[in-house]
Formats: C-alpha cells, sequence, structure tokens
C-alpha cells in the first residue's frame, strides 16, 4: 500500500532518503502467504477488554450516568428555548393577524422556488471558517 524508501544516498558526506519504487527481495508466492498471515492476525490486535474492579466499576458507571444526565439537561434547556422562541413566534403571528390581515398575510406568504443559496452559509451556532460575505449577490440568470 504504501511505498517504502530507497536505500539512502550521500550526497557531500549527508545521507537524504528518495523515495522510489519498492525494492522487494521475497518473490509473490512468499509475499502472498505474509499478506494471507497478517489478515488473519489482524483479529487479534484488537484491543482486550480491561478487566476492571468492582470500584472501577461502580466508578465507571456513575461517572457516565452523571455524564448522561448532564447531557439530558442541557438537551432539556436547549429544547425548552426553543419552544419558548417558538411560542413566541406564534403570539407574534397571532397578534399581527389581529391587527393587520393584510400584513399577516404578506408575513405568512410562502413563496415557492425560494433557497438559500448554496454559496452562502447558513447562521449555525459556532462561527464559520471564513466571515459571512454581506454583499453576496447571487449568479445572474440569463433571461430568454
Amino acid at each position: 500500500m504504501f511505498k517504502s524508501f530507497a536505500k539512502p544516498q550521500s550526497s557531500s558526506g549527508v545521507l537524504t532518503f528518495i523515495r522510489g519504487k519498492r525494492i522487494s527481495a521475497t518473490n509473490p508466492a512468499t509475499e502472498r502467504i505474509v499478506q494471507q498471515l497478517s489478515v488473519l492476525a489482524a483479529g487479534r490486535k484488537q484491543p482486550k477488554l480491561l478487566n476492571l474492579s468492582n470500584e472501577d466499576i461502580v466508578k465507571h458507571r456513575t461517572i457516565m450516568s452523571a455524564w448522561k444526565l448532564f447531557t439530558r439537561k442541557k438537551k432539556r434547556a436547549e429544547q425548552e428555548q426553543l419552544n419558548q422562541q417558538y411560542e413566541s413566534i406564534c403570539n407574534a403571528m397571532n397578534d399581527l393577524k389581529e391587527t393587520s390581515p393584510a400584513l399577516f398575510e404578506l408575513a405568512s406568504h410562502k413563496e415557492k422556488r425560494l433557497r438559500f443559496p448554496l454559496e452562502m452559509r447558513f447562521p449555525t451556532e459556532y462561527p464559520p471558517n471564513r466571515p459571512w460575505v454581506y454583499n453576496f449577490t447571487g449568479p445572474v440568470k440569463k433571461r430568454k
């Protein structure tokens, strides 16, 4: 799979390694046998399960349950915040519907074939590697 380094060449007393063709001293039949044996031995290279003492098992289970509890609380808080935001949006839309039905129709009108441009990066919880392009203009479509 990987090419081995060729024999070092010396230039003015300093050894330098050069990548080159693999130099094989064995014949193809021997290489095939070695490859088969290495594949068979790969199963034995799997790490063995640790034999933990009862005290260590209790510690491990305690830490894992505490971590699950922490992540569960975090997810619940995020979901609660999203629910509050959704309720706020619903309340705002209901207020808009009561005050101005025309504006409500414009705000809730769904445009067909309107998609987010793939060239732009949509907002996420983490900052992007490249900054947001505020003066982005999409590709110009030619009309017939």
